[in-house]
């Protein structure tokens, strides 16, 4: 018996812009979520930083027993700038740092650039940092020193859109790094509304 042998058939010119047509449809409807996505990762990753600096002048306190500063700026931080760099309550650096008794002037423990990992140019419109005390200092205790209330960090990314609130929503899920007068460090959301979530964790 004769067997017929049918040719394959490959894809047609209108198949393949059907399917190009679908796939430029899901990529237009996932689009805006990723970059919101994105935008949202790099306020946590710059809270994220600050969050690891202030336990790092804490845990730094405590292992020296003594004064450990931890400043907020907008200067190049290096070995030259530690002792004569001014804080700023909306600087995009920090620098830990210890005043030495000795020579009176500060000695380098670490710092960081808030362009790192923030997906922002030196000097471009990105992750924005609003604080209540520009410099926090950690006693050997690990508590802070001249701290009369809970100091505060708010981050923000105006640049991908509103942070979101429970009065208005926006794309942005803005951050909180909170200090309080002991030395306790903790990240939170001020968006969660503690009426609606009175046991979420993410309170401030």
């Amino acid at each position: 018996m004769l067997r017929t042998l049918h040719a394959s058939r490959g894809i047609t010119l209108v198949e393949l812009m059907i399917g190009l047509a679908i796939l430029a449809l899901l990529l237009g409807l996932g689009l805006p979520s990723f970059n919101a996505f994105l935008a949202n990762s790099k306020v946590r990753n710059a809270a994220e930083g600050l969050q690891a600096g202030l336990a790092l002048a804490r845990s730094e306190a405590m292992r020296r027993n003594q004064n450990v500063e931890f400043v907020l700026t907008n200067e190049t931080v290096d070995l030259g700038t530690v002792s004569t760099l001014a804080p700023s309550a909306s600087g995009i650096h920090w620098v830990v740092r210890v005043l030495d008794p000795a020579t009176a002037n500060y000695d380098l423990v670490d710092s960081r650039s808030g362009y790192e990992g923030s997906g922002q140019a030196d000097g471009g419109i990105g992750i924005q940092v609003a604080a209540s005390d520009a410099t926090i200092t950690f006693r050997g205790l690990g508590g802070t020193q001249g701290l009369a209330a809970t100091a505060t960090y708010d981050f923000s990314n105006p640049s991908a859109g509103a942070c979101h609130t429970t009065a208005t929503p926006g794309p942005i899920r803005c951050l909180r790094v909170q200090v309080s007068v002991a030395g306790l460090i903790r990240m939170c959301d001020p968006s969660v509304d503690p009426a609606t979530n009175p046991g979420d964790t993410r309170l401030c």
